[in-house]
C-alpha cells in the first residue's frame, strides 16, 4: 500500500492536534514521519511547540478575582447581534 505524500501546508494545520495528543495513532505516525523527514515542518512543530509552553508558562499560576471572573462569564453568555439590511434604491 502506498500512502499518499503528506502536504506541508495539513501539517502546519494539525501541528497543534499532534502536539495535544488528538489525532488518532495512524494520523499522529504519519505526522510524525513527515515532520522527521521535513525541516520546514520540523521548525513549525518546534515553533508552536514553544508558543503552546509559552502560554502555559504564563497562563496557570494566578486567578481572576471572583468579581471579574463573574463579570467576563455574564458577557460570555450574553447573546447580542446587529441586524444590518441593505435596500437598493429605487
Amino acid at each position: 500500500m502506498t500512502q499518499e505524500p503528506v502536504d506541508c501546508r495539513a501539517v502546519a494545520r494539525r501541528v497543534e492536534a499532534l502536539l495535544d495528543g488528538e489525532l488518532d495513532d495512524t494520523a499522529a505516525d504519519e505526522l510524525r514521519h513527515h515532520i522527521d523527514a521535513c525541516e520546514h515542518c520540523l521548525e513549525v512543530a518546534d515553533l508552536v511547540d514553544a508558543l503552546k509552553r509559552i502560554v502555559h508558562r504564563s497562563c496557570t499560576g494566578q486567578v481572576a478575582p471572583p468579581a471579574l471572573r463573574d463579570r467576563i462569564v455574564t458577557q460570555i453568555t450574553q447573546v447580542s447581534y446587529t441586524r444590518i439590511e441593505f435596500h437598493e434604491p429605487r
